[in-house]
């Protein structure tokens, strides 16, 4: 992967990243969990796009479907600025940039496995770690350009992804291969890849402790701005709370490709789990546990990513990383909705329940995901 393709895509992540960061501030200000919980959900509620994606990226060229979707959302964010910022109006085009964002990830995972089979927990890792580069900068600037002015985040966001788009035409075209284009195009079709995850028996276990992991995550961080705002952050300051999700999860990702999957993953998982308990924590003692979830969640979801990057059929693969999505999306909106409902009684309460649910988790390190049998898959997917 060369450095200016991670640049470009860092520098769009950038973008949105500056956009949904000034979003959560502002409903957070407003005070309403159910708003807030709905913002949170918003990627999650683009399941149905997942799926066509995946379709699309194993019928039509990668990296056309690639640069498309990023002029789409670059327009979007640049509507957002001439608009008031109301949740009558924001809300729609966020979640429009979210399904059309449903391109991106399918996209360049597809991408790594046919430019770095071999190597795909350290490229996954520096490609996340780009991403997670570009959010942080959105984290830390989004507040205090939002309180400069309005417009300003969703404005410079969308700026940004144009020049991602200008940076990513060097791509190299990416067709997709012949025995996928054969295909018919009906629900079995696009739901191929969904089917694949939860009917090989290697990846079953990979692919349910992935859904438990992204709801009790949701679940434990879909009302993140009111829970660092009664932790006593001043708002200008609010961004260092995402901030500290995004740097720590930078450094996990960077780390990813030098550790075995069992460490990868449970050690992922502890770190997580930490984190999360350390929110409880007031300001600044917060900001540590945001560093431990990040990290913890971007070094475990390399290592669960490589796994289905490696065993997906060629014809598939774009199905298969769509579908992952999928259905993990669906069980972060889940998380999401419950945090939204829980909230009404404490924004603690939700947290609570998903440090417990984390812990509950780990008899699965002795069980069927022990650390031998995920290294005995790995050397298995080659």
């Amino acid at each position: 992967m060369q450095t200016k393709y991670l640049f470009a895509e860092s520098l769009g992540v950038f973008g949105g990243s500056l956009a949904f960061t000034a979003l959560g501030l502002l409903l957070g200000l407003g005070g309403d969990p159910l708003t807030l919980a709905l913002l949170a959900a918003l990627p999650y509620l683009a399941l149905p796009f997942d799926l066509l994606s995946g379709l699309l990226l194993d019928r039509l060229d990668r990296r056309a479907l690639l640069l498309a979707g990023v002029w789409v959302r670059a327009g979007l964010l640049l509507l957002l600025a001439l608009l008031p910022k109301e949740p009558l109006f924001v809300l729609p085009l966020a979640f429009l940039f979210q399904a059309v964002l449903a391109l991106d990830l399918p996209a360049w995972h597809a991408l790594l496995v046919r430019l770095a089979r071999g190597r795909l927990e350290r490229e996954g890792g520096r490609l996340q770690a780009a991403q997670l580069l570009g959010d942080s900068l959105g984290d830390l600037l989004a507040p205090p350009l939002l309180l400069l002015a309005k417009p300003l985040p969703f404005a410079l966001g969308g700026l940004l992804l144009v020049a991602e788009g200008l940076l990513l035409r060097g791509l190299p075209a990416f067709p997709p291969p012949k025995e996928a284009k054969e295909e018919g195009v009906g629900p079995k079709a696009l739901l191929a890849g969904v089917g694949f995850l939860l009917a090989d028996k290697r990846l079953l276990p990979l692919t349910l402790y992935a859904l438990a992991l992204n709801l009790l995550s949701t679940l434990g961080l879909a009302l993140l701005p009111l829970l660092a705002l009664e932790g006593g952050v001043p708002p200008a300051l609010y961004g260092l709370y995402p901030l500290g999700l995004s740097f720590g999860g930078f450094l996990g990702s960077l780390l990813a490709g030098s550790v075995g999957p069992g460490l990868g993953i449970w050690g992922g998982h502890g770190l997580r789990l930490l984190g999360l308990a350390a929110l409880f924590l007031p300001f600044p003692l917060g900001l540590l546990g945001l560093f431990l979830v990040g990290a913890g969640g971007s070094l475990s979801g390399v290592h669960l990513r490589a796994y289905r990057q490696r065993l997906a059929p060629e014809a598939l693969l774009g199905r298969v990383q769509a579908g992952a999505i999928a259905l993990t999306s669906a069980a972060s909106l889940l998380g999401a909705l419950l945090a939204g409902i829980l909230g009404g009684l404490g924004a603690g309460l939700p947290l609570g329940l998903a440090v417990l649910g984390l812990f509950l988790l780990l008899p699965l390190a002795l069980g069927s995901l022990h650390p031998r049998q995920l290294e005995a898959l790995r050397r298995e997917g080659g």
